[in-house]
């Protein structure tokens, strides 16, 4: 009986010992910060697998594999200065905007009647 209230008694310190956690308060920064890291650097990825990003990567002498390393090893702080890089370029050349200049251009004019290019726009006068 009494090897069973000291077996027991270990088990039951030793259980007490394990269970012991902590549990800490995460500021709402701590998390913010951590979820743009992972979305920073899944939006870099998903760039990744684009056509002409991985067509240009070759033709520079990067395997994708190589990229993807890289990417793996960035700091946040390599990675919020690529992305805003990225953000800041122009998406298309310059050919979208010059078609959507004129096709706002366009609609300006046959609003104040000075043409007709679109039927569907009523002049304004």
């Amino acid at each position: 009986m009494r090897k069973i209230l000291v077996v027991a008694s270990v088990i039951l310190t030793y259980l007490v010992c394990i269970t012991g956690t902590y549990a800490g308060v995460i500021s709402s920064e701590q998390v913010i910060v951590q979820q743009q890291s992972i979305y920073n650097k899944q939006q870099v990825i998903e760039m990744l697998n684009n056509v002409e990003v991985q067509d240009k990567l070759v033709a520079l002498g990067v395997s994708i594999e190589d990229a993807e390393i890289r990417i793996a090893s960035m700091t946040d702080q390599e990675l919020n200065q690529l992305n805003t890089q990225m953000n800041d370029m122009p998406a298309a050349g310059g050919i979208v905007g010059v078609v959507v200049t004129v096709l706002v251009v366009l609609v300006v004019l046959d609003l104040v009647g000075v043409t007709d290019v679109f039927s569907f726009i009523r002049p304004i006068n």
